[in-house]
């Protein structure tokens, strides 16, 4: 089963690498007014949006294929299918820090894509 069927609904010429290359991370984002209340250091959440993704990838491949790579999730924005336990989500994400090292005919990539 692919761990990224596509991305911008082009597919990728290679996918993330097996151990360690495919981590999805979950996160809530809460309001300012979150944290412990003063009297009783009870946690107070004010929930904005539940479930949010981060996708930490790491590529390894011919130059050719780290490069179609690269040049899809370099882009401002982009539209991510992935697998998350089982089930496909469509989600709209943002690159961060990229890491790129090339090799005489290799290149690795590193990218986290994180949910709009």
């Amino acid at each position: 089963m692919l761990a990224i069927e596509s991305i911008d609904g082009e597919p990728l010429a290679v996918q993330p690498l097996i151990n360690g290359g495919y981590n999805v991370i979950t996160s809530d984002l809460l309001a300012d007014g979150s944290g412990r209340s003063a009297e009783t250091g009870e946690a107070i959440r004010y929930l904005i949006r539940k479930n949010m993704f981060k996708l930490n990838l790491k590529f390894k491949g011919e130059i050719e294929e780290i490069s179609q790579v690269n040049s899809l999730v370099n882009r401002f924005t982009q539209t991510v299918k992935f697998n998350y336990l089982g089930t496909f989500y469509t989600v709209k994400m943002y690159p961060g820090d990229r890491n790129l090292v090339c090799g005489e005919f290799t290149a690795e990539l590193s990218v986290n894509l994180i949910q709009e």
